[in-house]
């Protein structure tokens, strides 16, 4: 279950909610007049999560170079050819 909690509890209890995150509680969700703002969060849990989007973005990247070595080599072009044409268009053909 989610920990939600207003910003004015928030503020007297941020030392022990501190704490508490770096037992394994669960992150909170920090709400203004009823709306979610922010969240509170451990700073092992942050780092896991940017290291997972990082990982996505190369995985995405890998993902689509497999397409484009794949579809070039269906049409006869070597990376040779690839890379002559972004040379290319590099220099502002």
């Amino acid at each position: 279950m989610e920990n939600i909690l207003g910003i004015n509890e928030v503020r007297p209890k941020l030392t022990f909610l501190l704490e508490t995150l770096g037992q394994g509680d669960q992150p909170y969700i920090i709400t203004v007049k009823s709306e979610p703002k922010g969240v509170l969060m451990s700073y092992a849990e942050y780092r896991r999560l940017r290291q997972a989007e990082q990982e996505q973005k190369r995985l995405a990247l890998q993902l689509a170079l497999e397409k484009v070595r794949t579809k070039t080599a269906q049409a006869g072009l070597t990376e040779v050819d690839i890379a002559n044409e972004v040379d290319a268009v590099r220099k502002g053909r």
